[in-house]
């Protein structure tokens, strides 16, 4: 699946308004996307009318291993996404000290169907969500403010 992680370490940069555009432009022309909200803010995840408040499984319950990638996606206007939570904020710590910790997002994906398109959105540090992100995609877009 082609992964394409959304990366600048500033924020307000632009990485999830672009990560929300492409899904949905893509999605437009007939392809399947699968969104990631990497970010502990969760701004795709509620800027895509999902309460993060609210759900059982978010990407943090998929890195933690208690639940697979395709449990935890959620269908929203023609987009599969995988949402964040605020309790994304405490997987720095607690992956830190595992073995194979920078490779948790690239083999949760592969148990997934093939998409089109996989379009991860990152926060605004270069901690190891996202390390993941990187590790997982083939490409990098780096938005930037002009």
């Amino acid at each position: 699946m082609p992964t394409i992680a959304l990366i600048n370490q500033k924020g307000g940069v632009g990485k999830t308004t672009s990560t929300i555009n492409l899904g949905a432009g893509l999605s437009m022309l007939g392809k399947s996307v699968l969104l990631v909200d990497l970010d502990p803010q969760a701004h795709l995840t509620y800027g895509l009318g999902i309460q993060a408040h609210e759900l059982d499984y978010t990407v943090y319950e998929v890195l933690r291993g208690e639940v697979t990638a395709s449990e935890a996606i959620v269908k929203r206007d023609g987009l599969e996404v995988l949402p964040s939570s605020l309790s994304l904020s405490a997987a720095e710590m607690e992956l830190s000290a595992m073995a194979g910790r920078e490779y948790l997002l690239k083999e949760a994906l592969a148990g997934l169907p093939p998409r089109d398109f996989v379009l991860l959105d990152c926060p605004p540090s270069l901690g190891l969500l996202t390390l993941n992100a990187l590790t997982a995609a083939q490409e990098v877009f780096i938005p930037l403010q002009t």
